[in-house]
C-alpha cells in the first residue's frame, strides 16, 4: 500500500469517513469566556465529558470513552512533567499541542494499519495575562485557536452554526449565570439547526427540557475571581438548578 500513493490516500479518506460516522451522534461541548474567566459546558449520557487538566487548563471531550481517557492521561502526564522539569508557566495548551499530543495523533491517524482515535477535544485556558484562550483538537491532529470561545460536535453543520453564534455574542461581559444560560440556549438552537437540515426522523430537535431529562449537564469554570492557584471548579448543582426549572 505504501508504495502506491493513491491507495494510501483512499485509505485515509476511508478513515475520515469512518471516524466522522462514529462521532456523528456526539453531543456538543461549548467553551466560552465570561466576566470572571472561562466556562465549559455540555450534556452527557455518562460522567466524563469535562475535566481539569492543570491549574489553569480545562479539557472537554466527545468520542469513545476509552480513547478520551487514554489521551487525557497522556496530556495530564505531559502537563505535570513539563511543570516539574521547567515551570508552571511553561504548561500551556499551545505547548502541549504543538510539542506533544497533536503530532502523536497525526501519526496515529496516518498509520492506516492502526485503529484511529475516535475523539474530538476542546481546551479552555486562562493565560498568565488572565485572559481566556480556547483550542480544539481534531482526531487527525489538526488544531485551531480561538479568542471568543469554541465548540466541538459530531455534526459539522451544528458546530459551524454554534461557532458563528459564539463569535457574535459578547460572552466576556456576562456574569456566570447569564453566560451559562446563553451557552445552553446556543446548545439548544444548534441542535435544532442540525435537525432541520436532516432527513432522518431520529434527528428530531432536542429541547433543553428533554436534554435535562435524558442527560446530565456537566459544566466547569476557570475562575480568575479566586486566590487559589488552581482556577478550575465544577459548576454546582445549585447553579444549574435555575436552568432546569426555566427549561420545564
Amino acid at each position: 500500500m505504501f508504495d502506491e500513493p493513491f491507495r494510501w490516500m483512499e485509505a485515509i479518506s476511508t478513515r475520515h469517513s469512518y471516524v466522522q460516522e462514529k462521532l456523528k451522534k456526539g453531543l456538543p461541548v461549548l467553551a466560552v469566556p465570561y466576566k470572571d474567566g472561562a466556562l465549559m459546558m455540555g450534556f452527557t449520557a455518562q460522567p466524563g465529558k469535562i475535566f481539569e487538566l492543570y491549574d489553569r487548563i480545562a479539557l472537554g471531550s466527545l468520542g469513545h470513552p476509552a480513547d478520551v481517557e487514554r489521551l487525557r492521561m497522556t496530556l495530564l502526564d505531559m502537563a505535570h512533567l513539563e511543570g516539574f522539569n521547567r515551570s508552571d508557566k511553561d504548561v500551556t495548551i499551545g505547548r502541549l499541542l504543538q510539542f506533544g499530543i497533536a503530532p502523536a495523533m497525526k501519526q496515529n491517524f496516518e498509520e492506516v494499519m492502526r485503529a484511529p482515535y475516535l475523539v474530538k477535544l476542546l481546551f479552555a485556558e486562562i493565560n498568565f495575562d488572565n485572559l481566556p484562550v480556547f483550542y480544539w483538537l481534531n482526531y487527525d491532529g489538526h488544531s485551531e485557536v480561538f479568542k471568543k470561545g469554541a465548540v466541538i460536535s459530531g455534526n459539522d453543520k451544528e458546530s459551524e452554526w454554534i461557532q458563528k453564534q459564539i463569535e457574535q455574542t459578547d460572552f466576556a461581559a456576562l456574569p456566570l449565570e447569564k453566560a451559562l444560560k446563553e451557552a445552553c440556549r446556543l446548545w439548544e438552537e444548534g441542535k435544532k439547526q442540525s435537525a432541520s437540515e436532516s432527513e432522518d426522523d431520529e434527528d428530531k430537535p432536542v429541547g433543553l427540557a428533554e436534554a435535562f431529562d435524558q442527560w446530565t449537564l456537566e459544566a466547569a469554570v476557570l475562575s480568575t475571581d479566586t486566590e487559589r492557584k488552581a482556577l478550575y471548579r465544577r459548576v454546582s448543582p445549585d447553579e444549574i438548578e435555575p436552568l432546569i426549572a426555566a427549561a420545564k
